[in-house]
């Protein structure tokens, strides 16, 4: 009988002698005034996430965000007649993008007497300018490399989707080059633009210690940039080659810094708003280039309409930029709306 029991008992006992390290955990702060589930937003809404991950037996290593548009952030350029579309054909394909894909440094935190490693994110971004829906996805990974992820769905409708000329605002926050700040803040500051898709990026979405986001250099068509002591703001474009007013990192390729064309034009807001494609191009080729450098407009005034062009490789696109207003300061704020030739 006591050799029965002694049978019975052994496994209990192997079983509580071997270790299982415990899972890396992640999960987003859920209160009213974050962004934490499925959704639905206005085009470039302003949300904000704040996810927190826990590695429990092993220490944190990395943390990666990536969003996924459906269709592409590509502008829909419908067919005449309208009836004709087809998704299959007129849809941009679905576009990933890497957002952040960095090495972390978690804090050592105690909880029950239990050694952690913990972190927490706070990701500040502008919603899609264009008619879809895009899946936020963050992971975790520990050093042992197990990973937990969590993701949510946005889904932001835009009303004038049809038209021939796409339509957006961007609210950017450069860092003063000489305010003394957190990295954290000065790297999510929103300062790289694409005209064509109204897509905002911060800092590290760009540049990594990794480069494994170089890819999205490809996308910046204008950097927004604060003076030393945010008195004053201005745009550049990343063929810029004049390092007192900007300066781009060697990694950034030659072939990525788009030669953004920039003009300063004589049009009131009223008349920015009742213009169509064609007088993009008119006002573009009948401006003067900012001068002694055409690849910067210097310091930024409420009310100046700026007129670009852009191109992807194969086509030029002209627009229109308005600058809505500006607060300047030591944490400076540009507005502007946006329209541009699908």
């Amino acid at each position: 009988m006591r050799f029965r029991l002694l049978l019975l008992c052994l496994p209990v006992l192997l079983a509580a002698c071997s270790k299982t390290d415990r899972p890396v955990q992640l999960d987003f702060v859920g209160i009213s005034t974050l962004t934490s589930s499925n959704k639905t937003v206005q085009p470039n809404d302003t949300l904000t996430t704040r996810v927190y991950a826990v590695g429990n037996d092993n220490a944190l290593k990395r943390l990666k965000i990536t969003v996924t548009y459906l269709p592409g952030i590509k502008p829909i350029i419908y067919p005449v007649p309208l009836s004709s579309y087809d998704p299959t054909k007129n849809a941009p394909d679905s576009k990933e993008i890497t957002y952040l894909d960095s090495l972390i440094q978690p804090i050592a935190g105690s909880s029950s007497g239990h050694d952690i490693s913990e972190t927490l994110f706070v990701n500040q971004f502008a919603a899609r300018a264009t008619s879809g829906t895009e899946q936020w996805q963050y992971t975790a990974t520990d050093v042992a490399g197990a990973t937990a992820s969590r993701a949510y769905r946005l889904t932001a409708r835009k009303a004038d989707s049809a038209v021939v000329v796409h339509s957006f605002t961007a609210v950017l926050r450069p860092v003063p080059r000489r305010a003394v700040v957190a990295r954290g803040v000065r790297d999510r500051s929103r300062v790289f633009l694409n005209l064509q898709y109204g897509l905002l990026l911060p800092k590290y979405a760009v540049l990594n210690q990794e480069r494994s986001v170089e890819a999205n250099q490809t996308l910046v068509d204008l950097i927004c940039v604060a003076g030393g002591t945010g008195t004053t703001l201005s745009l550049v474009a990343p063929a810029n080659t004049d390092t007192a007013i900007c300066k781009l990192p060697a990694v950034w390729a030659t072939a990525s810094r788009h030669a953004t064309g920039l003009r300063l034009t004589t049009l009131t807001s009223d008349q920015f708003s009742k213009a169509v494609a064609a007088d993009f191009t008119t006002s573009y080729d009948s401006s003067p280039a900012f001068k002694p450098n055409a690849f910067a407009t210097g310091a930024l005034t409420k009310g100046q309409v700026l007129a670009f062009k852009i191109s992807d490789g194969t086509t030029d696109r002209y627009g229109l930029l308005l600058v809505s207003d500006l607060v300047l300061g030591s944490a400076p704020v540009l507005n502007c709306s946006v329209r541009v030739q699908k």
